[in-house]
């Protein structure tokens, strides 16, 4: 089922897929055609979204990648989309509302690590008090001791 799928994207879409386990698919996808791919991927039956994660590779040269993780709950397959995102330019296309469960998913990678979802309509601080708003805590180059707020008790 999986080589189906991947003879399907890189025919449709020319993205490099590579098998990442046995019941996992990897898609390194542009930005630019990620929503296609999305829904592309849940008409394939790949319509459980699991999550949206950010890694942050500044420190080796490179920029972030931007990772959704679908699941076929009926075959017990994954996809794993793999945006990659150069430091400078932190957006990509919003899938809420492809996938509506990843919204929050989407926020929180906002927030955590500045990415901006073009189109997600709740960019807005959840999880950081408001006055925090900008720090981006997940990035490597987050100085924790420049915004660290003293705290009472023991020093």
């Amino acid at each position: 089922m999986l080589e189906e799928v991947k003879a399907k994207l890189e025919q449709q879409f020319g993205f490099e897929c590579e098998p990442y386990d046995t019941n996992f698919l990897l898609v390194k996808a542009d930005r630019d055609k990620l929503r296609d791919l999305m829904k592309f991927l849940k008409k394939e039956g790949f319509n459980y979204p699991h999550t949206v994660s950010v890694v942050d590779y500044t420190p080796k040269g490179q920029g972030y990648q931007v990772n959704y993780i679908l699941e076929d709950l009926v075959k017990k397959k994954f996809v794993m989309v793999r945006v990659e995102l150069p430091a400078d330019d932190l957006s990509v296309p919003s899938v809420c509302d492809i996938f509506p469960p990843l919204q929050p998913h989407e926020r929180e990678a906002w927030e955590m690590f500045g990415v901006d979802f073009i189109g997600n309509p709740r960019l807005e601080v959840m999880l950081l008090p408001e006055w925090a708003e900008g720090w981006f805590p997940l990035r490597k180059s987050y100085d924790f001791k420049k915004h660290r707020k003293p705290t009472k008790g023991k020093k």
